[in-house]
């Protein structure tokens, strides 16, 4: 490795220090929305199933 000055050094270091702030932006931003949609589609679909699931094993058991 090249002996870089001062200068080209502490530019790396800010450098560094935008591309992380972005790439944990992006990565905020993704997990976000992968909770978002988990709690708005899955639990809803997640509760009905077993309620219909749980409703005709009901059903069933009246009838035997």
């Amino acid at each position: 490795m090249k002996n870089n000055s001062i200068v080209v050094r502490i530019l790396m270091v800010i450098g560094f220090f935008v591309v992380a702030s972005i790439a944990l932006r992006l990565l905020g931003v993704v997990l976000s929305v992968g909770f978002s949609l988990f709690f708005k589609l899955v639990i809803p679909l997640a509760i009905a199933y077993f309620l219909v699931n749980w409703l005709t094993n009901r059903r069933r058991s009246n009838y035997r």
